[in-house]
């Protein structure tokens, strides 16, 4: 497989799970952008420059949660807004 492809493909799996983490509340708009910006960064530089990064495991949950039971999340408020109280 072509290099650029490997590199076009790296770049939009990264693009949709940050947009992903994004949706859901795990991270704020701008760690994601800055982490795109990084990465891109970083997929543009000639391969045998780049020093690999270790990956880090996924956080996991203590306990397996029934999706059903589980309202929809709410979405995340605007950086600096203030928030609802009941």
């Amino acid at each position: 497989m072509p290099d650029k492809l490997k590199r076009t493909i790296i770049g939009a799996v990264i693009a949709v799970a940050l947009a992903a983490a994004v949706s859901y509340g795990l991270i704020s708009q701008q760690t994601a952008d800055k982490i795109e910006a990084e990465a891109n960064q970083t997929l543009q530089t000639d391969p045998g420059t780049a020093a690999p990064t270790p990956q880090q495991p996924a956080p996991r949950n203590p306990a397996p949660q029934d999706p059903s039971a589980q309202g929809p999340a709410p979405a995340p408020a605007p950086q600096g807004a203030p928030t609802a109280r009941p």
